[in-house]
């Protein structure tokens, strides 16, 4: 929750609730500083409901994340996401995401992701 609240002080976009109806579908937050020196934008959190997965409402919050990021100039896309976590990897790699490195010190396991959202390739 500190987290979430030093990213709504950077930025309107540091956390975004998407909904689905009147019920919350999913959260992403967003961090313009971490691995900002490799010019990627972080995604330090990424939930869906469980009621409302594969309904396409995490993709929208992807573009979302892509759209905020690629306006600062961003070319890559990067977030951690627990090996054994199938149905997040899955989700991932499906929308161009693949494992970079391991997360070091971290309590459980994290694979490092990375997604390229540039414009020349």
């Amino acid at each position: 929750l500190r987290d979430a609240r030093t990213h709504l002080q950077r930025t309107p976009w540091g956390v975004t609730c998407a909904m689905k109806g009147d019920r919350v579908a999913g959260l992403v937050q967003l961090d313009p500083e971490r691995d900002a020196e490799d010019n990627a934008g972080y995604i330090p959190f990424y939930y869906m409901a469980p009621g409302p997965r594969g309904t396409h409402v995490a993709v929208q919050m992807l573009g979302h994340a892509v759209s905020h990021f690629r306006k600062l100039g961003r070319d890559k896309l990067r977030l951690r996401c627990a090996p054994y976590n199938d149905r997040a990897q899955y989700f991932y790699k499906k929308y161009g995401f693949s494992k970079i490195g391991e997360e070091v010190g971290s309590r459980v396991p994290l694979d490092i992701m990375e997604k390229y959202i540039g414009y020349d390739r």
